[in-house]
């Protein structure tokens, strides 16, 4: 089978013991999908002088590469210095990256890449793929399944299908999570809350499977394990995602699953999810 060229991989990268981890990371991500490595380190400063200075920029460009030749092993591999904000540059990359990947946290003195401002910020503006990798994301290859936050919606589509082809990919289980959390009622009793969380699980679930249907007819191969759960979204998919190699993602919710995208539900499982995490966004 042929393999279809693809854009790059990027990876945003500050000097950081985290932003290390993501680059070996997206090294082994380019590698497995048989395409290269682009490491970007963003910096006003630095990047004005390399603009005009080409004896600068082969240093310090030089100096990249010297210190990440380690975690890139033999993919192809171009290090970059950009005169621009880690946001700014790592959304300009999505024009022509398959993938961006960034780490969870940045150096103490360059909040830039920490969590919250540049993941958040990409994975807002981002029309690629962005990749997170969690404090909690393991070391080294995981065997265990890819895990796709789902609520039905037509915008989740696009998420659907990068997590299908990742499981068929990865010869991999993908466990399918739909939550509902049960908003509290004045008056009403636990009895009358588990009812209605019953009857929205039951009217969700029909929504879900006619969603997965295309996808599992495209990926007949891959094994399809729902899971319908009540309760908070951050805590369940956080919880239900134990053990997975990759949790998938859209960027937009609705219905019960309204508060993941991008607000405190995905900026929490951005930080406490067990693996690295993929949000995807639909195609406007």
């Amino acid at each position: 089978m042929t393999e279809t060229a693809i854009g790059p991989v990027v990876c945003g990268y500050d000097g950081s013991r985290d932003a290390r981890r993501a680059v070996a990371w997206a090294a082994t991500w380019a590698r497995d999908h048989h395409t290269s490595l682009e490491v970007i380190s963003a910096d006003r400063a630095v990047g004005r002088v390399v603009a005009f200075d080409e004896t600068a920029r082969a240093n310090v460009e030089g100096a990249m590469r010297d210190q990440l030749t380690d975690l890139a092993g033999d993919v192809p591999a171009t290090y970059r210095v950009v005169a621009d904000s880690p946001v700014g540059a790592l959304v300009a990359a999505t024009r022509y990256a398959s993938a961006i990947i960034v780490g969870s946290r940045g150096l103490t003195a360059r909040e830039d890449f920490a969590m919250g401002s540049t993941s958040a910020g990409v994975v807002e503006h981002a029309t690629c793929p962005v990749i997170v990798i969690t404090p909690l994301t393991p070391e080294g290859p995981s065997s265990g399944p890819v895990v796709l936050a789902a609520d039905g919606s037509a915008a989740g589509d696009p998420a659907a299908a990068f997590a299908f082809a990742e499981a068929e990919r990865r010869g991999a289980t993908l466990r399918v999570i739909h939550t509902v959390e049960v908003p509290r009622l004045p008056g009403a009793s636990l009895f009358d809350l588990d009812q209605l969380a019953e009857s929205v699980l039951a009217e969700d679930e029909k929504a879900v499977i006619d969603a997965l249907a295309p996808h599992e007819a495209r990926h007949p191969g891959v094994i399809v394990d729902l899971v319908l759960v009540v309760g908070e979204p951050a805590t369940t998919i956080a919880t239900e995602a134990s053990g997975a190699a990759l949790l998938v993602t859209g960027s937009r919710g609705q219905g019960g699953f309204a508060g993941l995208l991008l607000g405190s539900v995905s900026r929490r499982l951005l930080q406490t999810a067990p693996c690295a995490v993929a949000v995807v966004r639909p195609t406007d």
